[in-house]
């Protein structure tokens, strides 16, 4: 939970941390990536193209993107594709991730906690198995909710 409420300073973007069942309240990227999964099967399969790696699967989707754009007079598509290459990913984890390894670790060592209604708990957050979204307030503390709807919130902060 430390990685979700330090991921703002940590990447510039807002993140929220939802479980939802299979199948059941899914986000529009869902959509978007079943879509571009099919097509990118019908077009292959129609064209005898292989795509061997995740590398190529991204450039045969941007491309796409692109030339629909292209046909529609459009100046950049409407679904943007990215790539993360794993250089990219283990950089992040060695500059980023590892440093907040060691940061949870000397927080472990001076009994560092979470206040909950002023009820302190150490190190962890009581009932979690029960919660299905986390929303980061600021970069010390969550919200969780035991749906995204849920009206009932439990606030614990890193003190």
């Amino acid at each position: 939970m430390y990685n979700l409420i330090r991921h703002k300073v940590d990447f510039g973007l807002e993140a929220c941390w939802t479980f939802t069942a299979t199948g059941h309240g899914k986000s529009a990227g869902d959509g978007i990536g079943a879509v571009l999964k099919s097509t990118t099967r019908r077009s292959t399969l129609s064209k005898n193209i292989l795509l061997s790696t995740a590398k190529d699967f991204y450039e045969f989707c941007r491309n796409q993107q692109l030339e629909t754009a292209k046909k529609v007079n459009r100046d950049s598509p409407t679904v943007h594709v990215f790539f993360l290459d794993a250089d990219e990913i283990e950089k992040t984890k060695a500059n980023i991730l590892d440093f907040r390894v060691e940061e949870l670790k000397k927080l472990r060592k001076k009994n560092i906690s979470f206040i909950l209604h002023n009820h302190i708990y150490l190190g962890k957050i009581q009932g979690i198995r029960s919660l299905h979204e986390f929303q980061p307030t600021d970069d010390t503390t969550i919200q969780c909710r035991l749906t995204s709807a849920s009206t009932h919130i439990k606030t614990y902060s890193f003190k």
